[in-house]
This record gives C-alpha cells, sequence and structure tokens, in this order.
C-alpha cells in the first residue's frame, strides 16, 4: 500500500500518501500503523522526516498516539470537511456565490429530511423557531443569527445523509457571514421566519416536494433582500 516517496518535499508526499490511503477506505478507524522503523523502510525515509509528517496528521486530527500505538482516528471526516472550508473561505466566493450553492445543497437536504426525519428531529427544528421568535421580540441580532443556523443545521443533520451534511458543514462559515449581513436588512427577519414556519410545516406533512421549494423560495427571499440593499 505504501510506496517510497521522492526526496523533494518528503514530509508532504508521506501525508498526502496517509490521507490517500484513509480516502481509498484502505485505512480505517481504529487502524494502526505499522511501527516506526518499519514504515521508514516502506516509505524510504528517515526518521525525521516520517516523525515530522507524524506530527503534522497528529495536529489534523487523522492519526492518535496510544499505548497500543498510532491508530486512524474517527476525525478524518471533520478534517476533510474543515479543509474545504477554509478553501471556501478563503477563495473570492461571493454573496451570490454562497446563494446559489445554498439553494442546491439545502433543496435536496430538506427533500431527504422531510422523508427520514424523526421525532426528536423535529422536536429540534421547531425548537429553532421559537427561538427566533423570541430573538425578534427582544430584537437580539446574534441570538436570531444563532437560532437561524441551527434551523437550517438541523435539517442538515435530518436528511441522515453524512456525505450531504459533511458537505453543508463545510459552508456553514460563509452562510454565517451572509446572514450577519441580511439581519440588519429592515424586514428580513419576520420575512425570513415566515419562511421557516412554511418549511416546518411541510416538514410535518412530509411533503418533500413543497419543503423543497419553499427552502429554494426562503434562500432566494434572502438574496433578494441583500442584493437591492
Amino acid at each position: 500500500m505504501i510506496e517510497p516517496v521522492k526526496r523533494l518535499n518528503v514530509t508532504d508526499s508521506i501525508v498526502n500518501q496517509i490521507k490517500d490511503l484513509v480516502l481509498q477506505g484502505k485505512l480505517t478507524i481504529g487502524d494502526k500503523l505499522p511501527p516506526e522503523r518499519e514504515l521508514m523502510n516502506q516509505f524510504g525515509v528517515g526518521r525525521p522526516s516520517l516523525r515530522e509528517a507524524l506530527k503534522v496528521l497528529e495536529a489534523q486530527g487523522l492519526i492518535e498516539k496510544t499505548q497500543k500505538g498510532t491508530i486512524i482516528t474517527g476525525n478524518h471526516n471533520k478534517f476533510f470537511t474543515e479543509s474545504l472550508m477554509f478553501q471556501l473561505y478563503f477563495s473570492s466566493s461571493d454573496l451570490n456565490d454562497i446563494f446559489e450553492t445554498r439553494r442546491f445543497i439545502e433543496r435536496e437536504l430538506v427533500f431527504m429530511a422531510t422523508k427520514r426525519a424523526n421525532d426528536d428531529d423535529l422536536h429540534e427544528i421547531e425548537q429553532t423557531i421559537y427561538a427566533m421568535e423570541l430573538a425578534i421580540q427582544t430584537e437580539n441580532q446574534a441570538d436570531y443569527v444563532s437560532a437561524n443556523l441551527h434551523f437550517h443545521d438541523r435539517i442538515a443533520k435530518a436528511s441522515k445523509n453524512e456525505v450531504m451534511y459533511n458537505l453543508y458543514q463545510s459552508i456553514t462559515s460563509l452562510v454565517e457571514h451572509s446572514q450577519v449581513l441580511a439581519v440588519a436588512v429592515p424586514g428580513i427577519k419576520s420575512d425570513s421566519l415566515h419562511y421557516h414556519k412554511e418549511i416546518f410545516a411541510a416538514l410535518k406533512e412530509r411533503n418533500a416536494q413543497l419543503a423543497s421549494e419553499r427552502m429554494v423560495n426562503h434562500i432566494t427571499s434572502v438574496s433578494q433582500f441583500l442584493f437591492k440593499n
């Protein structure tokens, strides 16, 4: 599974090979890496380069040193999600890119959630609506943004699709950025709350098509509020 690496950029080569093995499923949660000397021989590198690579992987959460040896952890999904998040955050994405992406992703997430959400999921989603109502009454914008984000996150989680959920998680910082901008626009909070209630009603009715349509309309409405101000 492991190939000798070129001397150029040795540490990165080791890190990338191990990441590839995780992505390919050849290394999974709980798998133990070979002893240090064996890894040195397999990679064809010295101890300093190998240890530096292992430090990088440990810092990124892909491996963990235990009494039984160095193992692959269960945090690699989080690492790859966060990597994508940072790439997006520091890219030149503008608000229109964010809303286009949200319409595409959240339309499917709410469609799946409508079919798969259990009673606990529905209860959590409903609680976020109450939290938004309270935030509007108390004119607390920070609480409103928090409850709003939680509403969309709970729907994404209720989709029961880990790949799609992780994909949504990768853009949450961008979603939060757009919501912080939007919440200051007059009238947007009450309009958004109305859509959230409509989306939730479709969820409870198990009408996936209607929930998807309302989610798209909601995101479009928020973008229109922002772009005309």
